[in-house]
């Protein structure tokens, strides 16, 4: 059996290591399987409308493989955490927002989660609602970006990792100045624990990511 298996959007994204993506970002076996139609922009622009069926037979297909837990690829599946947890005998974790309410919990009260996502203007009450955040978070999106957005939903194929991090690291700088509440950054997007230790270093806050939740994840199901 394998741990965890991802649900990957129909895409062709460049993956260092630490993206998702790459199998080389785990010290542990990952099975991968692909959603026909999960189209980029079609998920993070469009709320990835008339995609549940699809997503839940990828999950299936997954489990098929005797996964033990199952996650996405992308933060805005989301929206549908509720309706795969309610289809899979095993443990679904569709986005890193989950750990949202945890680290909450951590901070003070009066100290919020800077969520830093690939597309603030897109990430909607409904996506946030279906993992249990209802309060204190500051959504910072990198949808204005030069070089990561463009390259995210496919409108350039080079990635170029100094300019991203550089394109990160100045969005979660630029937050903590805004907003001096912020006392930690869960990252939505599933291409930026890359960019993670930059942001650590930057800002001097805790960052949790895709990353961070997987590796939770497989330790409740490991053998």
């Amino acid at each position: 059996m394998t741990d965890i298996g991802v649900i990957m959007l129909d895409n062709d994204l460049p993956r260092p290591v630490g993206d998702i993506g790459n199998p080389r970002s785990f010290a542990y076996p990952i099975a991968y399987d692909v959603c026909p139609g999960a189209e980029t922009t079609l998920v993070v622009e469009q709320s990835a409308v008339g995609l549940l069926e699809a997503v839940k037979a990828t999950a299936a297909r997954l489990r098929d493989k005797s996964v033990r837990a199952i996650t996405t690829c992308c933060g805005f599946l989301a929206i549908y955490q509720k309706e795969l947890a309610a289809t899979q005998d095993v443990p679904v974790a569709t986005s890193s927002l989950l750990q949202v309410p945890l680290v909450l919990r951590m901070l003070k009260p009066e100290q919020k989660v800077c969520v830093l996502t690939v597309n603030a203007s897109t990430l909607t009450d409904r996506h946030l609602a279906a993992v249990g955040i209802t309060e204190r978070v500051n959504l910072v999106g990198l949808e204005h970006t030069e070089h990561f957005y463009p390259m995210i939903v496919g409108k350039r194929k080079d990635l170029d990792v100094p300019t991203a991090e550089a394109e990160v690291v100045a969005a979660a700088t630029k937050a903590t100045q805004d907003d001096p509440s912020i006392g930690a950054f869960v990252f939505e997007c599933t291409n930026l624990p890359p960019y993670g230790g930059a942001v650590r270093a930057a800002t001097g806050l805790p960052v949790w990511d895709a990353l961070t939740m997987i590796d939770w994840l497989r330790a409740g199901v490991a053998a």
